[in-house]
């Protein structure tokens, strides 16, 4: 499962590269590979971070070694890194809820972080630092893409396109004025239509 979990991160990193330089096909690449993270981590979490094979997962004998605090664990920190990767879905696709979707990342992987940093006091084992290495990459792009100004962000993301710009800034500025969220969908649509030409 650790190799399905790279393989997909790197088409993650691709893709996000994509998107920024505005090539085709990256915004259904980014969905489909953060979307595959998510759900690897929000329901195999547990046993990617035990070390257990995909084939053993439904064997009851798997778990004679595993303690029930590490599996609840694992539950744990899949469902922060679940949300997290939703959360960087939404922030490059442009879609509402990704601030929120970032800030229960965030706050879901600071209590992760925290608990691994105490439990790698007590126990040298490598369970901790296994999720401690995907905690921090995770948390440290969502931060980024957190804090980033609105106006920073969509100006890589639509270098060519500032009435599109201004129209979200305006709409988000007074976000119950729908005449300004209907402008928005103009210049989005008329940004389409030059991109497809």
């Amino acid at each position: 499962m650790k190799r399905t979990e790279l393989i997909l991160i790197g088409i993650a990193v691709l893709a996000l590269l994509m998107k920024l330089l505005h090539l085709p096909t990256s915004g259904i690449l980014t969905i489909l590979s953060l979307s595959s993270i998510s759900v690897i981590y929000m329901y195999f979490g547990f046993a990617l971070f035990n070390n257990l094979r995909f084939r053993k997962i439904f064997k009851k004998e798997s778990y004679k070694e595993i303690s029930t605090k590490r599996i609840v664990g694992g539950v744990g920190a899949g469902l922060a890194l679940s949300i997290s990767a939703i959360g960087i879905l939404f922030k490059f696709q442009s879609w509402p809820g990704a601030s929120v979707n970032l800030i229960m990342g965030i706050v879901g992987l600071t209590v992760v972080t925290i608990i691994s940093l105490i439990k790698m006091k007590k126990n040298t084992d490598n369970y901790y630092s296994n999720i401690l290495k995907r905690v921090v990459g995770f948390g440290a792009i969502c931060i980024f893409l957190f804090v980033i100004p609105t106006k920073t962000w969509l100006g890589w993301k639509y270098p060519n396109n500032p009435e599109y710009i201004q129209s979200v800034l305006d709409a988000q500025a007074n976000p119950n004025n729908q005449e300004l969220w209907d402008k928005v969908d103009e210049e989005r649509e008329e940004m389409y239509d030059e991109m497809n030409q």
